[in-house]
């Protein structure tokens, strides 16, 4: 592993066991005073930690796009990779994505069949109000129409009181002229 990032930073001159003497060095070795040398060796170290960490979060972060990539290649299946270990909350989010995924299919079909009922109440509604207006209009209609009659039934029962009124004043006159007919005759036979 660490040959490997040596070759990936540039850094295959380094001798191992010169860092391994350097890590078995007595504590006293290092109390000594620190010279120019040493600070710049820390100094240098420093830089190189910091190069090595910046490195580091790059290959990270490429290994992280390169495992998105396959993951989109294959279509999400990581198992069958030969790196692939089974994450148990992994598994978990996986059974509860389905279960909520399935409850979001049914709120799915039960939000159309809502839908189409209620486009099919919109339509009730938009024919009972137009049968609605229709018999308000009707209604007005026959009130008129009720009005009319009303003074055309006054009109003729005031003709028929007329016309009755004027065969009375007939019936007299004639039962009057009747009368005095029949009193002229009467008074006629009796003269003679």
């Amino acid at each position: 592993m660490f040959a490997r990032l040596c070759r990936r930073f540039g850094r295959v001159d380094v001798d191992r066991e010169e860092s391994r003497v350097k890590q078995t060095k007595p504590k006293e070795a290092c109390r000594q005073t620190s010279s120019p040398e040493n600070i710049l060796n820390k100094v240098q170290a420093n830089e190189e930690e910091e190069r090595l960490n910046r490195e580091l979060e790059l290959t990270t972060k490429e290994r992280n796009e390169l495992t998105d990539r396959l993951l989109y290649v294959t279509g999400g299946s990581m198992s069958t990779s030969p790196y692939f270990r089974p994450n148990p909350f992994y598994e978990n989010l996986k059974i509860k994505e389905k279960e909520v995924m399935s409850l979001l299919h049914n709120l799915d079909t039960k939000n159309i069949e809502h839908r189409e009922k209620f486009q099919e109440l919109k339509k009730e509604i938009n024919f009972y109000r137009n049968l609605h207006s229709r018999l308000l209009m009707d209604q007005a209609c026959m009130k008129k129409k009720l009005v009319t009659l009303k003074q055309e039934s006054k009109e003729v029962q005031r003709y028929l009181f007329e016309l009755n009124r004027k065969d009375e004043d007939e019936q007299e006159k004639t039962s009057n002229l009747q009368t005095q007919q029949n009193v002229v005759s009467g008074t006629a036979g009796d003269m003679a």
